[in-house]
C-alpha cells in the first residue's frame, strides 16, 4: 500500500490508500483505493485494513464469476476463447492451418459438452473413434492431439480446470503407422552420394539458379522463405557472411502479392559465416540477375517480374517452396525411373525444400566439435530439442560449422561447380 495526497475542489488536502491486485478473470493488474482524511498513524492502519477488506470482496465476487463460468463453460466455448487469444500471436498462414485442425477437432468433441466433464478417458475414446472412422494417419492425428493440448492448456491458466485432460492421453500407433513414418522421414534425408547425383541433375536444369540455391541451402540451412526474401544487402562478402532478417510469403498469393514478414520465430533472425561455395553461388546468382535486368529494360515483356531476390525464377519473380517443389519433383520422378541406369543404384528419396536444412544440421551435428547451441543459433532454432530432432553457445566466428560443411562439399564434389555460370 502507498499513500497518495489529493486535493478537493474547495482546495482541501484528503489522503488516499492505494494497493494494486491481480483480477482473477483476465489476469491483469488493477489499482483499488480508498479515501482518509487524518495523516495518522491509527488513520493509515484503519485505511489499510478497509482497503484489504475491499480488495478481499472484489476478489471473492471475481472468483466467485469465475467459478460460475467454469461450470458451464462448453467446449465451443473454451475452443473460441482459444483460438480468439492464439490467433493474435501466429502468423496468418499459420492461423489458416490451424483452423483446418480445428475443424477435425469439432468432428471430434461435441461443441455443447460441458468443459468439467471432459475426461482422459472420453478424449482417447473420440480420438480412436476418429481415427477409426476417418482412417487418418498418425501424422494427421498427432496434430490434431497437438491442438487439444493446446486448448486444455489454455483452460488451465485461466483455471476453468485445474488439470489438462489431454496432455496424458498418447495417440495410439501401430508398427505398420511407426514403419511408414520412419519411411516419409528416410525419403526426405540425402546421404552424401545421394547430394552429389541431385547437384548433377540439377546442373542440367534451364535454370541455373535452382542449383546456386540449392548450394547456399545446404551451407546455411536456410528455410526457403528466409532464402526467398535476401537481397544483396543481406549480403556481407568481405566479411563472407549473410543477414537473415525476414521470410517470404508466398502461400496461394500471386507475384504481386507476395510480401516480407518476419521470421518463423524470434531466433530466426541471424548472422551466418559462409562457406567460399556459398558466397561463389551468391556471385554467380548477382550476376546473372544483373544481365537478366539489363536485356529485360531493353526488351520488355508482360511476362517479367522485377525483383530485387537474390534466387528468382527465370521471369524474374522469387523462387519459392511452390516452385521448387515442382522443379525438385520433376527429378524425383525422373530419377525414379533412370537412376539405376545413370548412376549405378535405385532412387528412394522424396526430395523438398527443406531436405537440405535437415542436410545442414545433420553435417553440423555429425562433427563432435561443435557444440549444439552452435547449431541451434545458426538455424534459427529457440530450443535446443528443435534442433537435435533434425538428426539422423555460438562460436564468434562459426569456423568450426563452416569448415565441417566445407568438408562435406568437397567430399561429395560439390566445390567442382563453382565455375558454373
Amino acid at each position: 500500500m502507498h499513500i497518495e495526497k489529493k486535493t478537493h475542489a474547495d482546495g482541501s488536502y484528503y489522503n488516499l490508500a492505494v494497493e494494486s491486485y491481480i483480477d482473477p478473470l483476465t489476469q491483469k493488474r488493477k489499482r483499488c483505493s480508498i479515501s482518509f482524511n487524518l495523516n495518522t498513524a491509527r488513520a493509515k492502519a484503519q485505511a489499510r485494513r478497509e482497503l484489504n477488506e475491499k480488495i478481499a470482496g472484489i476478489l471473492e465476487e471475481r472468483e466467485s464469476s469465475q467459478a460460475e463460468i467454469a461450470e458451464n463453460l462448453t467446449f465451443g466455448e473454451l475452443k473460441q476463447q482459444w483460438l480468439d487469444e492464439w490467433s493474435v500471436t501466429v502468423k496468418p498462414q499459420t492461423f489458416e492451418r490451424e483452423k483446418l485442425v480445428v475443424n477435425r477437432v469439432s468432428d471430434l468433441i461435441d461443441d455443447d459438452i460441458l468443459v468439467k466433464k471432459i475426461t482422459p478417458l472420453l478424449i482417447r475414446q473420440c480420438l480412436d473413434n476418429y481415427q477409426e472412422v476417418y482412417q487418418s494417419t498418425f501424422t494427421t492425428m498427432q496434430h490434431i492431439k497437438s491442438t487439444l493440448n493446446k486448448i486444455f492448456d489454455f483452460a488451465v491458466l485461466y483455471n476453468y480446470l485445474t488439470f489438462s485432460p489431454s496432455q496424458v492421453v498418447k495417440v495410439r500407433s501401430t508398427v505398420t503407422d511407426k514403419i511408414e513414418q520412419k519411411e516419409r522421414l528416410e525419403k526426405k534425408f540425402l546421404n552424401g552420394r545421394e547430394v552429389h547425383v541431385l547437384i548433377q541433375e540439377l546442373q542440367n536444369r534451364r535454370n541455373p539458379a535452382y542449383l546456386d540455391l540449392t548450394l547456399f541451402l545446404i551451407a546455411t540451412g536456410c528455410r526457403i522463405g528466409e532464402a526467398g526474401a535476401l537481397t544483396a544487402e543481406n549480403i556481407d562478402f568481405d566479411k563472407k557472411t549473410v543477414s537473415i532478417q525476414a521470410s517470404l510469403q508466398s502461400n496461394n498469393l500471386r507475384v504481386n502479392d507476395y510480401y516480407l514478414d518476419t521470421t518463423k520465430t524470434s531466433a530466426g533472425e541471424r548472422t551466418e559465416a559462409l562457406p567460399d561455395f556459398a558466397i561463389a553461388a551468391l556471385k554467380r546468382c548477382l550476376e546473372r540477375n544483373k544481365l537478366m535486368d539489363d536485356d529485360h529494360r531493353n526488351n520488355p515483356s508482360d511476362a517479367f517480374t522485377y525483383s530485387k531476390s537474390i534466387f528468382r525464377t527465370e521471369y524474374g519473380s522469387p523462387i519459392t517452396s511452390h516452385s521448387f517443389r515442382e522443379v525438385l519433383g520433376r527429378i524425383n520422378r525422373d530419377l525414379e525411373k533412370n537412376c539405376q541406369q545413370r548412376y549405378g543404384f535405385e532412387w528412394t528419396k522424396n526430395v523438398v525444400p527443406h531436405s537440405f536444412r535437415h542436410i545442414h544440421i545433420s553435417i553440423l551435428r555429425a562433427d563432435p566439435s561443435i557444440p549444439l547451441k552452435e547449431v541451434q543459433q545458426r538455424v534459427g532454432h529457440i530450443e535446443e530439442e528443435t534442433t537435435a530432432g533434425y538428426t539422423h553457445l555460438l562460436n564468434k566466428s562459426q569456423k568450426k560449422s563452416v569448415k565441417a560443411v566445407d568438408e562435406f562439399a568437397s567430399r561429395i564434389g560439390i566445390l567442382d561447380v563453382d565455375t558454373i555460370k
